[in-house]
């Protein structure tokens, strides 16, 4: 075979397999062990397109130092890293951080092709169907573009196109709530929330029935022993009105109570307020403590201090992610990963009056009984972090890895906890995740490795790794500009350029061909294959296509 045949042979091989891998709007291949994935099947011949070819989010962030603090050149350097190494890693295509402002105050974020939000909802007892949340958004939220489905642990997802973030001016005031909470309220109201109530009898002496007189004769003809009567017990329970008033005074009278039988009731109620913090600080019980502390007062509650009520309905878990939502919340916040010593009280010192099973839970879990404790572990401690998958557990967990030091005092801290029976809290942004105990058989846990589990949605394991992978930022970041290119722009830009093109190259081809007769057509025929290879290169390395680069290729033909 002569030199040129074999080149020419080469050449037709790399059209032909340019042409295959432009065909397949997706592909997949397994290799060493791991997939890679080239293209999809959203945009044209699945190759990676700009923000301003496919359409996606503009996001501005503005800087807020610590009071009496100045933000540096370096601190925005530091955010700009951290901020671009992180939606690297959250798999945004070609993404664009830039520092804007002299000196440098923000930080303007362009995320191609990001769309869409989900929404995870639980309710405890899970009451409501698929069918009757997807009818909720779609008539009562007006949202048609809505799609729900249940999850295998039972809870709900819906899928949105869009969500509208919270929104603040350049002073930090908030100018738009966010879409997602408004959201919630809407479900509370909607849904309502069912409590059982079932209290214990409370026993109370009767008289007596009156004992034969003592002249009465015996059937031998004796006279009978009158025997002491035996003290008569009857129960009593709370009755329907003293339930209402126990409502109305926890601040609920909006409660329908219903009597099932003598002590077993049910309320049905529209929302319960979380427990939180007034101006000063200071905590304040939320609905369901208030009932708790109202009903105690009225009987005692069967299933003791946190099983009873018993509330259905409830929302167990809202979480908001996905798409921008998942993206905006990896941006801004840091997640501050805290573990916990828990002291919890004395196994073998109940309270006074308290059962000795009751205790058992209420040592450990009630934090009128129990103390958190700071740990030597500290945040540089964490050398990684990665979502994965454990069977023990129905949602994604989150892994961390210590190093030596960390590894050394969580082994300390785990043993020590064995040997107590005690706790182990672990916090993420100071809410409490889980605290596990640690098997006594088992001791201290070493190699510096944890699971931390909790309801997690798959994004949101993700993003929890990547954000206790990147560190602290420097400053706080606030959203102050949230743009969304609209699609049909993107679209319409990719269409002018895809007509611009095709237009320009049939034209050089017809004149290549009229001018230069033979060659012209060798030469046409070579521009077809190399616009077929250079179009194949991008989408195989992957090369992210802008406006821009739509116009240097049609220069370069």
């Amino acid at each position: 075979m002569s030199r040129s045949l074999r080149t020419l042979s080469i050449i037709v091989v790399l059209v032909v397999l340019a042409a295959v891998l432009l065909s397949i709007p997706e592909l997949k291949i397994n290799a060493f062990g791991g997939t890679l994935v080239r293209g999809n099947d959203h945009t044209f011949l699945g190759l990676s397109l700009g923000l301003d070819l496919q359409g996606g989010t503009h996001l501005v962030y503005v800087a807020r130092p610590e009071e009496g603090r100045e933000i540096t050149i370096d601190d925005m350097e530091g955010v700009r890293r951290i901020v671009e190494s992180r939606v690297n890693e959250f798999g945004v295509s070609e993404p664009i951080v830039q520092l804007l402002g002299t000196p440098p105050d923000r930080v303007m974020v362009q995320l191609p092709g990001l769309t869409g939000a989900a929404i995870t909802v639980t309710f405890a007892g899970s009451p409501v169907s698929v069918e009757e949340f997807q009818d909720f958004f779609m008539k009562d939220l007006e949202r048609p573009d809505a799609e729900v489905i249940q999850n295998d642990n039972g809870s709900l997802t819906v899928r949105l196109d869009d969500l509208l973030g919270e929104l603040r001016d350049a002073s930090g005031d908030i100018v738009r709530e966010a879409e997602a909470d408004q959201f919630r309220e809407k479900v509370e109201d909607r849904f309502p929330i069912e409590m059982t109530i079932a209290f214990d009898p409370e026993f109370v002496e009767v008289e007596p029935a009156a004992p034969p007189a003592e002249d009465e004769q015996t059937e031998e003809g004796d006279t009978a022993d009158t025997p002491e009567p035996e003290p008569q017990l009857e129960p009593v329970w709370p009755t329907i009105q003293r339930v209402q008033e126990a409502f109305q005074l926890a601040g609920r009278a909006d409660a329908e109570v219903t009597q099932v039988t003598d002590g077993l009731f049910t309320a049905k109620l529209f929302g319960l307020a979380e427990p939180a913090e007034d101006a000063q600080g200071e905590p304040v019980p939320g609905d369901l403590d208030r009932i708790e502390e109202a009903l105690r007062a009225v009987g005692t509650l069967t299933r003791g201090a946190r099983a009873n009520p018993l509330v259905t309905g409830n929302i167990a878990q809202w979480t908001v992610g996905g798409g921008v939502l998942e993206a905006k919340a990896l941006i801004g916040s840091t997640a501050q990963l805290e573990f916990k010593e828990r002291i919890c009280g004395e196994e073998s010192a109940p309270p006074e009056g308290m059962a000795q099973e009751l205790w058992l839970v209420e040592r450990c879990n009630n934090p009128e009984y129990y103390e958190d404790q700071a740990t030597g572990i500290e945040p540089d401690n964490l050398t990684d972090a990665f979502a994965s998958t454990v069977e023990t557990s129905p949602y994604p967990v989150v892994n961390v890895v210590f190093d030596d030091d960390g590894a050394e005092e969580f082994f300390n801290l785990t043993e020590r906890i064995s040997l107590r029976n005690d706790r182990l809290a672990i916090f993420l942004d100071d809410e409490e995740l889980v605290a596990p105990g640690v098997d006594q058989s088992v001791g201290g846990i070493a190699g510096g490795r944890a699971i931390i589990e909790g309801r997690f949605t798959p994004d949101r394991a993700r993003t929890i790794a990547i954000q206790l992978r990147s560190g602290a930022l420097p400053v706080t970041l606030d959203l102050i500009q949230e743009r969304s290119v609209d699609a049909t722009l993107g679209d319409d830009s990719l269409q002018k350029s895809l007509i611009a093109g095709g237009v320009g190259l049939m034209l050089l081809l017809v004149f290549m061909v009229i001018y230069y007769k033979v060659p012209g057509l060798v030469a046409a025929i070579a521009l077809v294959m190399y616009t077929a290879l250079l179009l194949a290169i991008f989408k195989g390395i992957p090369v992210t296509l802008t406006l821009s680069g739509a116009a240097a290729i049609v220069l370069s033909l």
